[in-house]
């Protein structure tokens, strides 16, 4: 088939699974388009190397840089149209905005301050989409409606390029050779990435909604979900069809099925969530994450083992081991955001840290990390709070929250709040905290109504 009509086809096929979530989705407004762009976006490798355009770190990609301002304008336009407390919102997410913040103030300390402002504003336009969800009139149902629409462009699209544009959606290890499948993605793991949390996402609603799979006007989307299971199933495995392709991605795939089975199953034989338990948790899944790179040593050693992967987690230990001298130089406030990787030295050493923690150290400090840790740590407890019913959607996000800590240990993305899946946990934030303080408003006004009658 030429590739101009696999493009052709597969832009048919994508319009027209958007329509029928549309149909689905009434009471929500068309601004719901630009969170799922920009959640789209966080997972693409850019629109610079549709372009050709071969730019450094240091340079970035200018066709992004205004794809992103125009992004954040339209929002701005739209949010001064609604009449939405912002101030208020922008105080129950207090954990975040700290976070967004620090990182304008450590770029006073970069080494090239101009670029660290540049790379900030990206990280800003994360408040701006995550505003837009929570000034819908449904927010839960805004947001799944947002990554719904992201899935079904992204996972198509991915299966085009690897098929009919290989020079985008194919690229080969450096050393190895090793034929890798990236899609719409920078790179094989940020492509597994997003199967890995589409299919836990679509499982879930699909769970949900077994009761109105009969109703006719919900069939057609019931067979799109399912078929983008399938898809996300099949991307995920690339070309060696195995799920050890992406040992990271699998691995987060089973904390996140396994999350949402042991939760579901307390809140079924109505055992209370201990939300200082799962504080616990996430912390002791932080602390591997800074324990790994800085002692080269793997807590479970069987774990390479079991995922198809050798001592050194496919180098991971060595690119570890060159970092840890550069992050105890400035250790407790790190290099300023977006101050420390240049071009050289992703030459010299890697294009990433492949762990979210130790990035996060060198960009932001030991300070940016417990900002991080906290984030995570209290949108987690506020989740396992808010559980009373089975099909609670905290139950979800608190599974994902889980993935994105266990995701970090190997790869690197919580440092940047515009970058998948972290893009995906800050607006899944948002909903949390509105949730958990009207439910505080809520109960404070039956206290008062119960001391009235007495």
């Amino acid at each position: 088939m030429p590739p101009q009509l696999a493009l052709l086809i597969t832009c048919c096929f994508v319009m027209t699974f958007l329509y029928i979530e549309h149909k689905q989705s009434r009471e929500i407004s068309k601004a719901v388009w630009l969170p799922a762009i920009w959640l789209l976006y966080s997972g693409s490798k850019g629109l610079g190397i549709y372009f050709n355009i071969n730019a450094t770190m240091e340079a970035g990609s200018p066709p992004d840089r205004y794809f992103l301002l125009t992004l954040g304008i339209i929002g701005i336009f739209i949010l001064q149209k609604k009449s939405h407390p912002w101030l208020s919102t922008l105080k129950k997410n207090r954990p975040l905005i700290s976070i967004i913040v620090y990182m304008l103030i450590s770029v006073t300390w970069s080494r090239v301050p101009g670029i660290s402002l540049r790379r900030w504003s990206k990280e800003a336009i994360a408040i701006i989409i995550a505003l837009l969800i929570i000034s819908e009139k449904n927010y839960i149902e805004s947001f799944s409606s947002a990554f719904r629409k992201t899935i079904y462009i992204a996972l198509p699209f991915s299966l085009m390029l690897i098929k009919y544009f290989p020079e985008y959606g194919i690229q080969y290890g450096i050393s190895s050779g090793e034929l890798m499948w990236v899609g719409i993605a920078g790179q094989k793991n940020g492509l597994a990435l997003i199967c890995c949390f589409a299919i836990i996402f679509l499982l879930w609603f699909l769970w949900r909604d077994i009761p109105k799979w009969k109703i006719s006007s919900t069939k057609v989307r019931t067979f799109i979900d399912i078929s983008m299971i399938f898809l996300a199933v099949y991307l995920m495995m690339g070309p060696r069809r195995t799920f050890t392709y992406s040992s990271t991605s699998f691995l987060v795939l089973l904390i996140g099925v396994l999350s949402i089975f042991i939760f579901k199953t307390m809140v079924i034989k109505k055992s209370k969530i201990n939300s200082n338990l799962i504080s616990l948790i996430l912390l002791i899944i932080i602390i591997i994450g800074i324990f790994m790179p800085f002692t080269g040593k793997i807590p479970i050693r069987q774990v390479p083992e079991i995922v198809g992967r050798d001592e050194t987690l496919t180098g991971r230990i060595r690119i570890w081991n060159a970092l840890t001298p550069y992050a105890y130089k400035k250790f407790v406030l790190g290099y300023g955001f977006g101050g420390f990787w240049t071009t050289s030295l992703a030459k010299q050493i890697s294009i990433s840290a492949h762990n979210g923690y130790l990035d996060t150290i060198l960009n932001l400090g030991l300070v940016g990390l417990l900002f991080f840790s906290f984030f995570l740590i209290s949108s987690a407890k506020r989740s396992s709070e808010l559980v009373v019913s089975v099909w609670d959607e905290s139950i979800l996000v608190l599974s994902m929250i889980f993935m994105l800590s266990v995701h970090n240990i190997s790869e690197a993305t919580l440092s940047y709040v515009e970058a998948f899946p972290t893009s995906l946990i800050v607006l899944s934030s948002f909903l949390i905290n509105e949730k958990y303080f009207l439910r505080q408003n809520n109960s404070r006004i039956l206290e008062r109504g119960s001391y009235g009658l007495q």
